[in-house]
């Protein structure tokens, strides 16, 4: 990991759990995530717009990319690190592989986001290993990581 994302990372790590938060809050899905250059700068972030656009690609790390390309305006991301609220499902694993981002930082994993409703397991079923073995995947520990489930499991039960 860089110095400059180092430094800032704590930062960064609360701006996705928050923009995760915010979103569960509006009625979305509590998928958050940011991709950081190599300075440490956010060049992209994303939310799971999945329902919102009749999207079934539109996930927070896809969205996130898309909007990092857009403002590079490149579509390889070599060099950025993204930071994802939740772990990303199979999809998401293959679009960072795509967009050449060697490093992903995970607020919560996928057996924390099952154990709150949200259960993605089963797409690691349609995934490569070495797909995953070529990235350098890190569990980051925040007090705050289940809070965008909680929020928005408590959105759903008001709705009803």
């Amino acid at each position: 990991m860089h110095n400059a994302l180092e430094s800032r990372l704590p930062e960064h790590a609360e701006s996705t759990i928050e923009l995760a938060i915010q979103h569960a809050n509006a009625g979305g899905l509590p998928f958050a995530a940011l991709i950081i250059n190599a300075q440490g700068e956010v060049i992209g972030e994303g939310v799971n717009q999945v329902g919102q656009q009749l999207d079934c690609t539109a996930h927070a790390e896809v969205q996130a990319i898309r909007n990092a390309s857009r403002k590079t305006r490149r579509v390889a991301l070599h060099g950025a690190t993204l930071i994802a609220s939740g772990e990303p499902c199979a999809l998401c694993y293959m679009a960072i592989h795509m967009a050449d981002i060697k490093n992903v930082i995970c607020l919560s994993s996928r057996h924390d986001a099952a154990d709150h409703g949200f259960d993605y397991r089963w797409t690691y079923r349609h995934i490569n290993t070495s797909l995953l073995n070529a990235l350098n995947v890190v569990m980051l520990e925040n007090d705050r990581k289940l809070l965008p489930f909680q929020v928005a499991k408590q959105q759903l039960r008001n709705s009803n």
